[in-house]
């Protein structure tokens, strides 16, 4: 099940409204997969980012905790059963898990078709066994990397090393020798200095061989407040898209490569308002998962079911109701997940 021909499907324009409600209305109603967790088991982080909130001492204060061996049992047993996606990771460090591989053998236990690692991967270079990990059912590692040059990357990614980026290159290579269907991705948040790490043949110059990513996102910098960086004005981007952000996508297309990436009409649109058909969408369809949350406030994950909580919040009927109802446009500011194209 290729968890990214779902996703173009679901982000396409062409697909029509009362298509995408009715197909999740009759994977809700029959106990269907259709739901994505993204699961923080630990708030910490191991390196600063410049462009992320753990940049922030104080934000870093804030966030912290270790998910407990009760609250994982309850997401077992409650979500794992109607996720179509697991991804281990959104925003804090999964790595710095001491149970991560228990977590990727209890979603390969409950039948969850795709585990993803999200990860700045210093730690898998001699602290964490990924071969182990994959051996044990996760088919996708996400590597956050904000650079392809020693100056540029450990400036951006504070406390990484380039040297370890390297070694962990050299490592997926072997392992996807190993492994044909385990996927790379790469997450890239573009801003005005890195940006020209995408020129030329930049990008693709740290994989040795042959060797490609499966797929590679490239995101704008996006305003997540309280970080140290601090430039957003997208316009260095638009000028020199073609170049840079165009270049990879093209790139993409020719060598076979997904490609998570905005057109440059839509640099503007990545941090605007969502239409009501994707935020209805997101609603169900998205479930953050940490120490500390599940989903929704009033979701006790440890005491109701997920048939129980849908049932109170009468989801069936309002997802069949938005079979038929025409969209009522702009509803609500979001980061816009899903307003890419996807090639």
């Amino acid at each position: 099940m290729n968890i990214y021909k779902i996703l173009k499907l679901a982000v396409s324009s062409k697909t029509p409204r009362f298509v995408k409600f009715a197909g999740l209305f009759a994977l809700h109603v029959t106990g269907r997969r259709y739901i994505g967790i993204f699961f923080d088991p630990v708030l910490a982080c191991n390196i600063r980012c410049r462009m992320c909130y753990f940049s922030n001492e104080e934000k870093r204060r804030e966030m912290n905790g270790v998910i407990t061996g009760s609250r994982l049992d309850a997401v077992e047993r409650v979500l794992f059963p109607r996720a179509l996606k697991l991804q281990i990771g959104c925003g804090a460090e999964p790595t710095l898990y001491p149970g991560l591989e228990d977590i990727v053998k209890r979603a390969r236990k409950r039948g969850i078709p795709n585990i993803t690692l999200v990860t700045n991967g210093q730690l898998l270079v001699n602290k964490i066994d990924l071969r182990r990990l994959v051996e044990s059912g996760l088919n996708e590692v996400i590597l956050s990397m904000h650079g392809t040059t020693k100056e540029t990357y450990e400036y951006l990614m504070k406390g990484a090393r380039f040297d370890n980026l390297l070694q962990l290159t050299e490592q997926l290579t072997k392992l996807k020798a190993e492994f044909p269907n385990f996927r790379i991705r790469i997450n890239f948040t573009v801003n005005s200095m890195n940006q020209y790490d995408l020129t030329d043949d930049n990008f693709w110059s740290i994989w040795p061989g042959d060797v490609r990513p499966d797929v590679v996102q490239l995101r704008p910098v996006q305003d997540m407040g309280s970080c140290e960086w601090d430039d957003y004005n997208s316009e260095p981007l638009k000028s020199n898209y073609h170049r840079t952000i165009g270049n990879v996508a093209a790139y993409c297309m020719a060598h076979d490569v997904i490609c998570i990436a905005p057109t440059v009409d839509q640099l503007e649109q990545v941090a605007t308002d969502q239409d009501e058909t994707t935020a209805l969408i997101e609603d169900v369809t998205y479930y953050y998962v940490s120490p500390t949350a599940a989903y929704r406030d009033d979701f006790d994950i440890e005491a109701e079911t997920f048939v129980q909580y849908h049932r109170r919040h009468h989801t069936a009927r309002r997802l069949f109701k938005a079979i038929f109802r025409p969209n009522a446009g702009r509803s609500r500011n979001a980061s816009k997940k899903l307003n890419y194209s996807i090639g």
